[in-house]
């Protein structure tokens, strides 16, 4: 039996707007249950949800003990820590495992809350990684601060820059890069998908991806002005710290994924991150020409799970890089939990469409598709012949629950190529009215 736990994030580490989605974020959960597995979720699924989910999947849902522990500080919003550590949790689950063995504890992420659960219900030891997860090693893994430490230990290529501890270190690394004509890209240290990057050129035109905004600074007056008006934001009320990195107008992102065991890393797969201006979608495997790349941005990335590794951290690893125009391969960060992509290769590629899906299929996952409800979309995608289809291994899945506040769902459209994939997307957007 396994215990699968929906912790998003840590609530410490990132401000209110990513904590207001992460109950529905973490529903992505429901990709990995297996028969009979007990989860931990911070609110329940919605019964359509799930049964689409484990239709896709083979699971029986009737087997799946679906636990939701009391309201936390935050209410029901997501999985704290102090909604995990709840004794009346500690009892649910004792009546859901039955005097089960637990084999296996899988969690979203590496959070020290989900070993103290697992050790107060006797099963610590089915925790990959519980003495790195227990010491805080999850903010390691997800820091881009850290990030460029390890990744700079271990040899891998990265933008130049610098870890800015306060406002005058980071004018200081700007102007460095300024003074160059070069742009700049400055970091919140945890923040995820671009929502915590801004980027500062001195001249006009440059456009952003990866970060919300260009801001024109043409001086180190203007550099002054703009961290004493943006450094509270951007790094937690100067609880964290800020990362500077050189920009490369027009580069592309690119990832590769990795599962680090007891016997070390394991290959999952890799992609291409689309921007306009932050992440709204992403092809797995990286479409040509990237993937002329990917063997050396995966040989990087593998050696920096190697160090992780070495380190005691057990999970999934995905290492980020962008690929400039001129071919040149910088890494950019990590993150070093249960992503966005994992479910994905790992369950959408590997277990629906064929273990070897790669070889002859493309995932491309599209962000935000308007529709009035999940029922109204899947009946719409059917009467369009588009649902996917075992026999031609092509359609469409849903890869998200219903998000109520913006009315949208995520769809993986699984085609034999990116030009495939840009088509079907026409009907699509054809079903529903769309905003530019």
């Amino acid at each position: 039996m396994r215990l699968l736990i929906g912790n998003s994030t840590n609530a410490d580490l990132v401000d209110e707007s990513e904590k207001r989605g992460a109950a529905w974020w973490a529903l992505r959960l429901l990709w990995f249950a297996e028969d009979d597995d007990v989860i931990v979720m911070s609110e329940p699924p919605a019964g359509v949800y799930l049964d689409y989910v484990t239709s896709m999947t083979g699971t029986d849902p009737s087997s799946l003990r679906i636990v939701v522990p009391p309201p936390g500080v935050d209410g029901m919003q997501w999985l704290s820590a102090d909604r995990l550590q709840s004794p009346v949790l500690a009892d649910m689950l004792g009546e859901a495992f039955a005097g089960r063995k637990v084999d296996e504890v899988l969690a979203l992420w590496p959070d020290a809350s989900v070993v103290a659960l697992a050790r107060s219900l006797g099963c610590e030891e089915a925790v990959p990684g519980a003495g790195f997860a227990s010491q805080g090693g999850g903010a390691l893994v997800n820091s881009k601060a850290i990030f460029r430490a390890v990744a700079m230990g271990t040899g891998l290529p990265l933008p130049a820059g610098a870890v800015c501890g306060n406002p005058r270190a980071a004018e200081d690394a700007v102007m460095e890069l300024l003074e160059r004509r070069r742009p700049a890209i400055v970091k919140h240290e945890f923040l995820s998908g671009g929502m915590g990057n801004e980027i500062l050129s001195r001249d006009e035109g440059v456009r952003p991806f990866g970060a919300r905004r260009v801001t024109v600074v043409p001086d180190r007056v203007a550099c002054a002005g703009f961290f004493a008006e943006n450094w509270d934001r951007l790094t937690g009320e100067g609880r964290y710290r800020l990362v500077v990195e050189e920009y490369y107008p027009e580069s592309t992102a690119v990832f590769a994924e990795f599962l680090i065991t007891d016997d070390g890393p394991e290959f999952g797969g890799n992609g291409q991150m689309f921007y306009i201006p932050i992440a709204n979608a992403q092809a797995i495997p990286a479409p040509p020409p990237l993937s002329e790349s990917m063997p050396q941005v995966v040989d990087h990335s593998r050696r920096l799970c190697e160090t992780l590794h070495a380190m005691g951290y057990r999970g999934r690893l995905s290492a980020d890089a962008i690929v400039t125009p001129d071919g040149e391969i910088y890494f950019t960060e990590y993150n070093g939990r249960v992503t966005g992509s994992t479910h994905l290769y790992a369950v959408l590629g590997k277990r629906i469409v064929g273990a070897d899906y790669a070889e002859d299929r493309l995932l491309f996952e599209r962000v935000g598709w308007r529709v009035p409800s999940f029922e109204e979309a899947a009946a719409a995608v059917r009467d369009a012949g588009l649902t996917y289809d075992p026999a031609t291994r092509t359609g469409v899945i849903f890869c998200s629950a219903f998000d109520r506040p913006s009315s949208t769902l995520w769809y993986c459209l699984v085609e034999r190529d990116i030009e495939s994939a840009r088509k079907t997307e026409v009907t699509l957007n054809g079903l529903f009215p769309q905003q530019p």
